[in-house]
């Protein structure tokens, strides 16, 4: 008996110690805030929008109010249009309008990298 409850008093301080040091913090998600710019494309036809606080800026136009971000979607409407895409090693993939898959990097960021 006294071996078990030793054995669980010493569990109980390993699982608080590790909760303490950090051990079981979620990893904190990517900011998501700037300009985000279609990449591969020629400069004068490349996509771009912009992600703040307050919405999603279009052309420099707020066109959303609200959009979902849950760490590895983005999505929002623009009209009538849904707009979304899943966020891949620094990077945003559009997934939908579906005329093509293409990617966004955020302005000023190293690409090739």
């Amino acid at each position: 008996m006294f071996i078990l409850v030793s054995g669980l008093a010493l569990s109980g301080f390993i699982a608080v110690g590790a909760a303490k040091g950090g051990l079981f913090t979620p990893t904190p998600e990517p900011s998501i805030y700037g300009t985000w710019i279609e990449q591969d494309v020629a400069p004068y036809a490349a996509d771009q929008f912009e992600l703040r606080a307050n919405g999603v800026y279009v052309s420099g136009r707020l066109v959303s109010t609200t959009y979902e971000w849950d760490g590895s979607q983005l999505r929002y409407r623009m009209g009538d249009e849904t707009y979304r895409y899943t966020f891949e090693e620094g990077q945003f993939i559009r997934q939908q309008p579906a005329h093509y898959v293409s990617s966004f990097a955020r302005q000023g960021a190293k690409q090739g990298s």
